[in-house]
């Protein structure tokens, strides 16, 4: 029989706790198992009960059309968008979007919806930064022609800096500088769409901002100049 001193019990816990739109994880941990006597100094500290942590975690979209498929990192929480663009992110933290290891504009703060206009400072509709994000994304769109904007999983471990075939180009990668990065992500393009049933090219500067205008004005979202 096991005595209730030399039984030693480790819990650890993850309960999602639905507030609203909002939901809160809260993670704890027991006593450390490997004291195996009351005698061991050393156990004091480790038999303490790790403190609580408690992440409230916020939903929000990624839109030029709903862009499925884009991966994010909001503090401890990451993963892929969904095919409406939902992500999820640290409330009061700040969230940042990526293709591979393309960045796609700054980090910014999470909010419910998010736009190629908050991925650039101070970004409007005509911010060459803006148009050519909103570029990459439309051209990268392995369905064209519907009403949303999907970037396959396949991408995601093509367009990596230790992948020789677009290493330079994503980190030449600068979507203030019109000239660098007509060229840069041309090449992206034409690389990591290779698999695609079609030929991909860039989206010209014209037809995306058309396109942003066009889907943002749908959502909603004004895009006043």
């Amino acid at each position: 029989m096991i005595s209730k001193r030399s039984l030693l019990i480790v819990v650890v816990m993850a309960i999602p706790v639905l507030m609203g739109s909002q939901c809160v994880f809260i993670a704890s941990s027991g006593n450390n198992d490997s004291c195996k006597s009351t005698t061991d100094k050393s156990c004091d500290s480790r038999n303490k009960t790790a403190p609580v942590v408690v992440v409230a975690v916020d939903n929000g979209q990624l839109i030029d059309a709903p862009v499925q498929g884009v991966r994010y990192e909001s503090g401890s929480i990451s993963g892929i968008t969904g095919h409406l663009g939902e992500f999820q992110y640290e409330k009061g933290g700040t969230i940042r979007f990526f293709i591979g290891d393309i960045a796609l504009g700054k980090a910014v703060r999470g909010k419910a919806v998010i736009t190629p206009l908050d991925l650039v400072a101070d970004g409007t509709i005509d911010t060459p930064a803006v148009i050519n994000i909103a570029r990459l994304m439309q051209s990268l769109d392995s369905i064209p022609g519907d009403e949303r904007i999907t970037i396959p999983a396949v991408l995601h471990a093509e367009a990596v800096r230790s992948n020789g075939n677009v290493s330079a180009a994503i980190q030449d990668l600068d979507y203030a500088d019109e000239i660098t990065f007509v060229n840069t992500a041309t090449q992206l393009v034409s690389t990591l769409t290779a698999s695609y049933p079609f030929t991909a090219i860039l989206v010209d500067r014209q037809n995306a901002q058309e396109h942003l205008i066009r889907t943002l004005g749908a959502a909603g979202i004004s895009t006043r100049r």
